[in-house]
Order: structure tokens, then C-alpha cells, then sequence
């Protein structure tokens, strides 16, 4: 084993420890509603970006471009959740929403731990536009997540409400209208990176197979998955769409991208054999 294959090994058991120590760092912010947690749970968070962006880095360094390779992928997946829940927490300065987004950050981090850090891609996908392209998508998909976990935990909070329930997780929940901000903000950042992978996506494929039907599977899903989180979108711009609508909306979008991801695809030719 090379000198960098260690550094590559040791950032993969760095990661998922570094997102965990700020999951628990934002779970005492939860329940305790500590002062010194909620000071130090992004600091950790942020970190934890610093280990994994440098574990990304240390593929790089192999030769590898990490954002075609499974392992990466899924922690990319987990990067983005956080980076992009980060980038909103600054904006709204409400940390005690943090354990739901950094957990499952630090939930696909430890996915990613199962993959081999070291395998190698296949040879014969396309290095620079692959990668590009996945990453505008993990991007897209990380912002629906984060559009769905918010918006279920709006539609939660508003039935609890409505039932009069009380306690502890109620109790620290944030309010229906910042939650609300988090879904409907997070679909934005899921209709920008998308908007990107598509175009991307239809660039390249008429540049190296312009004969191609345009008609495949995976890129009719996709864009039908864009255009209703577009329309959800502007709908909420104009005020045509209330936020519980816009809660159910995202969940729903949510689960109709991951059935584009893990079983519409199985049937695309422009993804087959990947």
C-alpha cells in the first residue's frame, strides 16, 4: 500500500467520525438547548466539510476522480446535505433544526465507509464531463432531500398543533414558517443544481451521440422530476400554493427522484452499463 492509498483509508474512518461528532454536537443543541452546543455544533459540522472535502481530495491525489466512483458518490451525497443545510442555518441563524440534516449527512457518510475507497472506476467512462455531471446531480438530489426532511417535519409540527400535542420534540421543533423557509429554500437549491445536471446532460449527449433518441427513460423522468419542482417553486414565488401543499409537495418530488434513481434508470440506454 502506497503512502497516499493510507492517507485515502484514513480519511474514509476520519469522515463518518467527524459527521457523527457534530450530529451529537447538534443533538445536545436539541434536546439541551445548550449554549456552548449551539455555538459549537456548526463549527464541528464545518469541520467535519474540511475532513471530507480533503478525503475527496486525497481520491484525487490517486489519480481518481472521486465523483465517478460509488463510494464517493454516496458520500458526496452526504457532503452536499450538510454544506447546503450549513449555507441556510447562516441565513436564519435557527440551529436547532441541525440534527436531522447533519444525522442523515453523517448517516451517508457511514454508508460510504462500507465501499472500498481504493477501487478504481471503469476505464472507459469519461472522466471530466461524468464527473461534472454527477456532482450538479448529487448537488440537485441533496437539495430535495433536505425540500423533503423539512417539509415532513412541517407537516409533523403542524398536525401536532392541530392535536394540541406537547413535549420535548414538539417543544424544539422550530416554528411551521421557518421550517416552511428551510423546505421551500432547499427546493430552490434542488431546481438550480438540477437545472444544471440537465443541461449538462443534454449538452454533452448531443456533442458525442448526436443521433441518439432523446427519448430514453432516465432523461424523461428527470426532467418531469425538474419541471414539477419548478412549477412547486414558482407556484410558492406567486402565492398560488399554501406551504402545507408545498410540504406534501417536496416529499412527494423526493420519492419520485430517488424511483427515477433506483428504478427508472435500470431501464435508461444512456446510463446502461455504468
Amino acid at each position: 500500500m502506497t503512502a497516499v492509498d493510507a492517507i485515502v483509508r484514513m480519511f474514509a474512518a476520519l469522515t463518518p467520525a467527524a459527521w457523527i461528532a457534530a450530529a451529537a454536537a447538534y443533538l445536545v443543541a436539541f434536546v439541551k438547548d445548550d449554549a456552548g452546543a449551539l455555538r459549537w455544533a456548526p463549527r464541528i459540522a464545518w469541520a467535519a466539510v474540511g475532513v471530507h472535502v480533503a478525503g475527496l481530495a486525497a481520491v484525487g491525489l490517486r489519480g481518481v476522480c472521486p465523483m465517478i466512483v460509488p463510494g464517493s458518490v454516496v458520500s458526496g451525497l452526504g457532503l452536499a446535505v450538510g454544506v447546503i443545510h450549513l449555507l441556510l442555518e447562516r441565513r436564519t441563524k435557527d440551529r436547532a433544526i441541525g440534527i436531522f440534516p447533519i444525522g442523515a449527512a453523517a448517516l451517508f457518510a457511514l454508508a460510504a465507509a462500507a465501499a472500498d475507497p481504493l477501487r478504481r472506476p471503469d476505464p472507459s467512462i469519461p472522466t471530466g464531463t461524468t464527473a461534472v455531471h454527477v456532482t450538479s446531480a448529487v448537488l440537485g438530489y441533496a437539495g430535495l432531500l433536505l425540500a423533503a426532511l423539512f417539509g415532513a417535519l412541517y407537516l409533523v409540527q403542524r398536525r401536532a398543533l392541530k392535536s394540541h400535542r406537547f413535549g420535548l420534540f414538539w417543544e424544539r421543533l422550530p416554528s411551521l414558517e421557518l421550517l416552511d423557509q428551510f423546505s421551500r429554500r432547499s427546493l430552490v437549491a434542488a431546481v438550480l443544481f438540477l437545472t444544471l445536471t440537465i443541461g449538462f446532460g443534454h449538452v454533452v449527449r448531443r456533442t458525442t451521440a448526436p443521433d441518439g433518441a432523446y427519448w430514453d427513460a432516465t432523461v424523461v423522468a428527470t426532467n418531469a422530476v425538474w419541471l414539477a419542482c419548478l412549477v412547486v417553486v414558482v407556484a410558492r414565488r406567486l402565492d398560488k400554493m399554501r406551504p402545507a401543499a408545498s410540504a406534501v409537495a417536496a416529499v412527494c418530488l423526493f420519492v419520485l427522484a430517488m424511483a427515477d434513481m433506483l428504478v427508472v434508470d435500470v431501464f435508461s440506454e444512456v446510463h446502461r452499463g455504468r
